[in-house]
């Protein structure tokens, strides 16, 4: 099984760990008892040329096929002492490979979606020219400029990466870096949480700064291993998930 375009979207990761995972994947993919698997990966990937891009169609698509290995790779050999761990790390380099291969399909692949998407953007580069810390009613005990900035920085990440999972991971740590922001200033300062009351402002203040892509968002619901649940046991993607939800406001922005 080869390996994804080389590129810095697809050789490195979130984490070394990461990384380390990815081509675990790829080396036990390469084992000849892997065959059969290879052979359902790469019809998956070839048979998306057959169909008419379709967001929601190609999600599904690709969610089934996700349950459909899950179920394969459980049942294979080469996993047979797996741990819950060792599952989830393998169905994460599964989707990291296919996604990589489907990027240009299944992110903006329609003209609404690319239609949305440059409303969405210009939206919010007219924002950043006037948008201010009060506007959003954001407490003066977290105005932070550096902690706004790391946290920015971590939405930036987004585009250097194509699996969905790995573009969530960046939005978490956005999200680990606002929380920070808010206990700091809870122990500090003596501010009481207040929970989405007062991180979700800080939120939409660095993603308009970040000018991250976040049309991209629906995407990556659509087409992240989030239905995952090996032996029942939800994984990270689904958390991930919940906060795209979250993070998928700058779409209203369109109303304004």
């Amino acid at each position: 099984m080869e390996a994804a375009p080389s590129s810095s979207s697809t050789s490195t990761s979130t984490s070394s760990g990461g990384s380390v995972t990815f081509y675990d994947f790829l080396d036990r993919m390469r084992n000849p008892a892997s065959l059969d698997l290879v052979r359902s990966i790469k019809s998956f990937i070839v048979s998306f040329s057959f169909y008419t891009p379709n967001p929601d169609n190609d999600g599904k698509k690709v969610q089934d096929f996700y349950l459909s290995m899950e179920a394969a790779i459980m049942e294979h050999p080469l996993w047979a002492a797996a741990t819950f761990e060792e599952l989830d790390s393998a169905m994460e380099g599964l989707e990291k490979y296919v996604m990589t291969k489907l990027f240009s399909r299944t992110f903006a692949s329609v003209p609404e979606d690319a239609k949305i998407d440059r409303e969405v953007s210009e939206k919010i580069c007219l924002l950043q020219t006037f948008l201010k810390p009060e506007h959003l009613d954001i407490p003066a005990v977290l105005h932070n400029e550096a902690s706004w900035l790391l946290a920015e920085k971590e939405l930036q990440k987004i585009n250097t990466f194509k699996a969905p999972r790995e573009k969530l991971l960046c939005i978490m740590n956005c999200c680990r870096v606002i929380n920070n922001l808010l206990l700091n200033a809870s122990m500090s300062e003596n501010h009481a949480l207040a929970g989405l009351d007062d991180f979700l402002p800080v939120l939409i203040y660095v993603t308009i700064k970040a000018s991250s892509p976040w049309p991209i968002l629906h995407s990556c619901t659509l087409t992240s291993n989030s239905s995952n649940c090996i032996g029942g046991r939800p994984n990270l993607s689904q958390k991930q998930l919940i906060i795209s939800q979250i993070l998928s406001q700058p779409r209203h922005l369109l109303l304004i």
